[in-house]
C-alpha cells in the first residue's frame, strides 16, 4: 500500500520510515486556529482530520494525517511563534505535569478513521539559565509546547506516562494498527 504523509514533520516521516514504511510527503496546509471553546482533544481530531481531507492524494493511496499539541492546566500550546514565545512555553511547563495529545486520522478511498493517544510527561523544574541554553542550541519552532524530547529536553524529564512516540509526534503502533483496519476496510 503507497502512504502518503499529509505533514512536513521530519519527525514523524523518520517514525514512520523507522518502521519500515515507504512515505511520500505532501503537507496539507490548513488553518490550525482553535475555535471558541474548543478543547485541546477537538482541536486535534478537528485539525488531524482536516489535514487528511486537504491533502491532495488520489483515492487509491493511503493518506496518514497528524497532529500534536501540548497541554497544560487546560491550555493548548501549540508551535511557538518566536523565541520568547517558546521561552514563556518552557516556564509554564517547568516544575509541571503536562500532558501531550496527538490525533491521528488515516484516510483511504472514501473511509477515514481516527484515532487520538494521550502521554502524561512531567517536567522537573527548570532554571532560567537551562532554558536559555536549551533555546539556543535547539530549533523549536516548529514543535508543539517548544520542546523535542529526543533533543535536549528528555534532560527536563521527570515521569513519563504513555507512548514516548507520542510526545515525538506520532504513535507509531496506533498508526500501524489503523493502516491495518482500513485496509481490511477495502
Amino acid at each position: 500500500m503507497e502512504i502518503i504523509l499529509a505533514s512536513r514533520s521530519p519527525r514523524r516521516l523518520l517514525l514512520l520510515q523507522s518502521a519500515g514504511l515507504a512515505i511520500e510527503v505532501r503537507p496539507s496546509h490548513i488553518d490550525e486556529t482553535a475555535l471558541p471553546g474548543e478543547s485541546v482533544q477537538q482541536m486535534v481530531e478537528r485539525l488531524c482530520q482536516a489535514k487528511a481531507i486537504a491533502c491532495d492524494a488520489p483515492p487509491n493511496i493511503a493518506v496518514i494525517a497528524a497532529d500534536t499539541l501540548v497541554c497544560v492546566h487546560d491550555q493548548a500550546l501549540g508551535q511557538p511563534i518566536d523565541l520568547p514565545h517558546a521561552k514563556t512555553m518552557l516556564q509554564q511547563l517547568s516544575g509541571q505535569e503536562h500532558e501531550v495529545f496527538t490525533g491521528v486520522c488515516v484516510r483511504f478511498n472514501h473511509h477515514m478513521i481516527f484515532q487520538q493517544v494521550r502521554t502524561g510527561v512531567r517536567f522537573r523544574a527548570l532554571d532560567e539559565a537551562e532554558i536559555d541554553t536549551y533555546l539556543i542550541h535547539n530549533d523549536i519552532l516548529d514543535k508543539a509546547g517548544a520542546y523535542a524530547i529526543q533533543a535536549g529536553a528528555a534532560s527536563f524529564i521527570e515521569s513519563i506516562d504513555g507512548p514516548l512516540d507520542n510526545v515525538i509526534g506520532l504513535p507509531v503502533r496506533t498508526t500501524l494498527n489503523m493502516i491495518a483496519e482500513i485496509k481490511n476496510k477495502t
